[in-house]
């Protein structure tokens, strides 16, 4: 199962009884403008980015390898009129990176940015493994 399909399931649980749902379409762009600015209160949670990093590599060929996997979610707000349960919401979808197990290091990093009269939020999930 792709750590995308894991992480919509868990914030589908984490933010029911929130006014923010989770999309299943892909954050693309519809007529030049991304959807999670167009669908404002709508969590949307891009492809598994794969990269794979040789750490020690050795002579018969099974090298010790890194493997990061980068998932990166989108929320847009209205900065006028804020949430009164926004707090809740980030929170849940920062700790949705305790879904994904097994990996020896999971975090999420939070970045702003207001356009207009929208607030995005950027939240990009590391997952690691050696």
């Amino acid at each position: 199962m792709a750590f995308r399909d894991t992480l919509k399931a868990n914030l589908d649980l984490a933010l029911a009884s929130t006014n923010v749902s989770v999309s299943a379409e892909l954050p693309y762009s519809s007529a030049g403008e991304p959807l999670y600015q167009k669908n404002m209160k709508h969590v949307y949670i891009d492809e598994d980015n794969i990269s794979k990093t040789v750490l020690f590599p050795t002579l018969d060929k099974s090298d010790v390898t890194e493997t990061t996997t980068t998932v990166t979610a989108f929320l847009s707000v209205d900065a006028k009129n804020d949430l009164s349960d926004i707090d809740t919401i980030i929170s849940s979808i920062l700790n949705s990176r305790n879904a994904i197990t097994g990996q020896t290091i999971n975090e999420c990093e939070m970045e702003t940015d207001i356009e207009a009269d929208v607030l995005t939020y950027t939240f990009n999930y590391n997952f690691i493994t050696v």
